[in-house]
């Protein structure tokens, strides 16, 4: 009998067992020390810092969730580093992990694990001020460097043509997924990959003394010169990180059509910087490639006149701004590209003809011509002096975007171009604006790479800022071998230039090894221009000319120090061509002492009534941005004002006695003059000029101008008014 209970008797005991430990894992882990996670922050969107209420030793990559917006966690193998110092965890990730989606609402929560339970999920900051304040105002009627360069306003009206919201620059802001489906772009802030479509259509012209027959070999047929120009099609694939899918189409090449003979000839075709005889000879081949063909050139995203190959004429191939006040013109007058059947013109934001200098330069011409279709800047001097002294074209840039030396080493856009053209998102640039009591840390991606953050922008003024970015041999400047440095560039921004003229150029890069020279006497500035004045360029075309890891510019005049702390990947050995990858990080401090002034103050005063349907008031500041002698260039003294600058009804705020606010709409017409303004109010908005008394008028913040407090309003032969 015994014998017989002895198995069951074991079996209880191995199932008491089991239970008692069971329990006591179970008490234990209930015993285990609560995780809480704060403070959570981007540290370049390579690297996540939090703090937690106990040293984390031993987490592991595995214990750690970091949730992206798109709903897809970070693999573990992506977790490049774990570290914990103290109560902080910093989680190093793989640059590609926010390559092509933004960053706002990232979390990151924690296994159980050790004697550790589970951490709730806490959202990931990114530390720092709004990039908003980055953000410089375009202040020119062609290019410049003002981060909003590419619109014109898109509410505006053209007298002229008829049209409204017409755009001069081509917009690239990536707005469609990978299925063509819209996208919000948001500042960048999308939860999937995004990127924009552009087609180019290449008409191909000849002329009576310059045949595509008589062209040297192979260019007689229309192929090779679409072959030669492919290049830029990669180029733009990787320097926009996969965004823009740049395309070129020549129906003359897909149907076989043959060549456009212009009427007169080659060399009647002057580049002279006109916009308006340039856009001459555009119409001419449009409206050929129309009447002969059907072709619509409106129907294509950017325009591109192709000539047969030869001597006569067409020196150079220049960008034609539609729009731009040349000559006597009116700015706003746009020029037809072709006029229909129907005897409806149509017309082109911006147009490119190319020249014999296309062949000089190669495919990389085409990528310089387009941006200025995107509304970049040249970084080379037109006129190449300064304080009376014979410089180099290049003086101010070297080769260091391909807005400057197309030929250059380092041709990728510099970052502040990436960031213009929406290629770079808000929550990649870091921006320092404002003084603070203690240096601040960047930590920045190679800009030839996707993924990480980009650049960092001190502020300096209403129109100016210095930028750091990471350079690499990676990306674009892998193309043909050509990189040859590495290093973080710094250089300086200003937006009211659209040119490099004399001691103020729209851009400057800050070489190393200039600042270093004796002319130039570091952070004293004996030359105005942080270089020598001389023609020179090899501090720039140089390993000397980009900054690495305990070197510091400082500006003293702008109060501004930044220093390159480290960089990952470094060879000491031999730092200028250091084999980086897009997971390396430069990591970079920034010491402000002043406040730089991000929009114009304004201050109202002296408000009235001029009738019942006038209202008139002072201001310190002119209420919209004006640019005398806008066509200079040519011999002009036009005054252009820009679009989007205007004063507009919905940014006047006019409150009646006792709060109630006047509607936009009923304010019909602004009038703004250097030292005030006039609004025109629809009748019956004060039905007496009695009535305005007591009212109020201010204005709300726009373009770069703040915002301008309330003041009251006088009401003639009112008791208020005397």
């Amino acid at each position: 009998m015994q014998s017989e209970l002895r198995p069951f008797k074991i079996r209880q005991v191995v199932i008491l067992w089991v239970l008692i430990l069971a329990l006591t894992s179970g008490w234990r882990q209930q015993a285990g020390t609560q995780v809480t996670l704060r403070d959570a922050r981007f540290q370049g969107l390579t690297r996540i810092a939090v703090s937690a209420n106990a040293p984390l030793t031993g987490i592991t990559a595995a214990q750690i969730n970091i949730s992206r917006p798109d709903g897809k966690a970070v693999p573990p193998d992506k977790i490049t580093s774990v570290t914990v110092s103290g109560n902080i965890l910093t989680v190093g990730i793989a640059a590609d992990q926010f390559e092509r989606i933004g960053s706002a609402g990232t979390t990151i929560s924690t296994k159980a694990f050790g004697p550790f339970r589970a951490a709730s999920a806490v959202k990931i900051q990114k530390p720092g001020e709004p990039a908003e304040n980055g953000h410089i105002i375009g202040c020119s009627p062609w290019t410049d460097e003002g981060w909003s360069t590419s619109w014109t306003d898109p509410a505006h009206f053209d007298p002229v043509t008829g049209q409204k919201g017409l755009y001069r620059f081509t917009d690239l802001t990536p707005n469609r997924d990978d299925a063509g489906r819209s996208v919000d772009w948001a500042n960048g802030n999308v939860a999937v990959p995004a990127h924009r479509n552009k087609t180019m259509l290449v008409l191909f012209v000849e002329f009576p003394d310059r045949r595509a027959a008589d062209a040297e070999a192979p260019y007689a047929a229309i192929p090779p010169y679409l072959e030669f120009l492919q290049g830029a099609v990669e180029w733009y694939r990787l320097s926009s990180y996969g965004q823009l899918r740049f395309s070129l189409s020549s129906p003359q090449r897909e149907r076989d059509l043959g060549w456009i003979l212009m009427g007169r000839k080659a060399a009647e075709y002057p580049w002279n910087g006109r916009t308006h005889a340039m856009f001459a000879y555009v119409r001419e081949a449009c409206q050929l490639a129309y009447d002969k063909w059907g072709i619509r050139a409106d129907d294509y995203d950017m325009l591109l006149i192709m000539p047969a190959r030869g001597r006569a004429g067409l020196s150079n191939g220049p960008s034609n701004i539609n729009r731009d006040p040349t000559d006597s013109e009116q700015p706003n007058t746009n020029h037809p590209v072709y006029v229909d059947r129907e005897n409806v013109p149509h017309f082109a934001g911006t147009a490119i003809t190319a020249g014999n200098d296309l062949f000089r330069w190669g495919y990389r011409w085409l990528i310089h011509e387009s941006g200025h279709a995107f509304g970049l800047p040249d970084l080379y001097m037109y006129t190449p002096t300064v304080n009376k002294v014979r410089v180099g074209s290049f003086f101010y840039c070297g080769g260091w975007d391909m807005m400057g030396n197309i030929a250059g080493h380092s041709t990728d856009f510099l970052a502040w171009h990436k960031w213009k053209l929406r290629w770079i998102r808000d929550d990649q640039v870091d921006v320092v604006s404002q003084s603070a009591s203690h240096p601040t840390t960047h930590f920045i991606s190679p800009v030839e790479t996707a993924g990480g953050s980009k650049m960092v922008v001190v502020r300096t003024g209403l129109s100016t800022a210095y930028v750091a970015e990471f350079r690499t041999r990676l990306g674009v400047n892998a193309l043909d071998g050509r990189g040859r440095y590495s290093g973080v560039l710094i250089y300086r921004i200003d937006a009211s230039r659209w040119e490099a003229r004399e001691t103020n150029p729209t851009a400057q890069i800050i070489s190393r090894e200039f600042y270093h020279s004796p002319a130039v006497g570091g952070a004293k500035n004996l030359t105005g221009v942080w270089r020598p004045v001389d023609n020179t360029i090899a501090g720039y075309d140089s390993p000397g000319c980009l900054w690495q890891p305990g070197d510091s510019f400082s500006d003293p005049a702008a109060g501004i120090t930044i220093r390159i702390e480290e960089i990952t990947g470094h060879d000491a050995a031999n730092p200028g061509a250091s084999p980086y990858t897009a997971d390396d990080v430069a990591a970079i401090t920034v010491t402000k002492t002043t406040d730089a002034l991000l929009r114009k103050s304004v201050v109202l005063s002296n408000a009235r009534m001029i009738d019942r349907t006038r209202l008139a008031f002072d201001t310190n500041v002119e209420m919209q941005h004006r640019i005398p002698d806008a066509n200079a260039g040519n011999r002009g003294n036009y005054t252009y004002v820009r679009e989007e600058s205007v004063l507009r009804p919905d940014s006047v705020v006019i409150s009646r006695r006792g709060g109630a606010v006047v509607p936009g709409a009923r304010i019909t017409g602004i009038t703004a003059h250097p030292a005030g303004v006039e609004v025109a109010l629809a009748p019956g908005t004060f039905a007496d000029i009695k009535d305005a008394a007591g009212a109020t008028v201010a204005t709300r913040r726009f373009f770069h101008f703040g915002a301008g407090a309330a003041v009251p309003i006088r009401a003639p032969d009112h008791p208020a008014a005397r």
